[in-house]
């Protein structure tokens, strides 16, 4: 389970992927992400969380993300994720003294390019009509992370 109390955005990304990968490689089945205290989700954030949605929705799992605002709810469903994350309207309730917060920023500048890069490839994959959308970052981010990771000429 994961809370999000007011902005999740790219500064909590590498966290929240770090959190959401070792969620999944212990088998859980059903993740949970609590909106109700949440004012808005950049695309980055949004496409983070779809990755491990995915993963779930492939082995027979279930993504669910509850009590959103409204401004929230509009920036999942303007991405398509709405046909992803199973939106529920109420929580049923739960021990909040489990939960933990999670890091902000990024390890190192290098990552950065690649988190974003594969946060909005992901948003692509998801749903075609965010290729207007994002189709420009992805081919500069996928320029820029294979520019970096060429080795140097001699």
């Amino acid at each position: 389970m994961l809370k999000v109390i007011g902005a999740g955005s790219f500064e909590h990304s590498f966290s929240l992927r770090q959190y959401c990968e070792n969620f999944i490689q212990c088998g859980s089945e059903r993740f949970l992400v609590d909106l109700t205290e949440c004012t808005y989700l950049d695309s980055t954030f949004l496409g983070t969380l779809a990755g491990p949605a995915l993963k779930l929705r492939k082995t027979g799992g279930t993504f669910q993300v509850a009590g959103s605002s409204r401004r929230v709810a509009e920036s999942i469903r303007t991405l398509g994720l709405d046909r992803l994350f199973e939106c529920v309207e109420h929580l049923t309730p739960y021990d909040a003294g489990d939960l933990r917060p999670l890091e902000s920023g990024a390890p190192h500048r290098e990552t950065t390019g690649e988190l974003l890069l594969q946060a909005h490839q992901t948003l692509l994959e998801c749903d075609p009509k965010n290729a207007p959308k994002f189709q420009d970052l992805v081919s500069y981010l996928s320029a820029e992370v294979g520019r970096r990771n060429r080795p140097e000429s001699s």
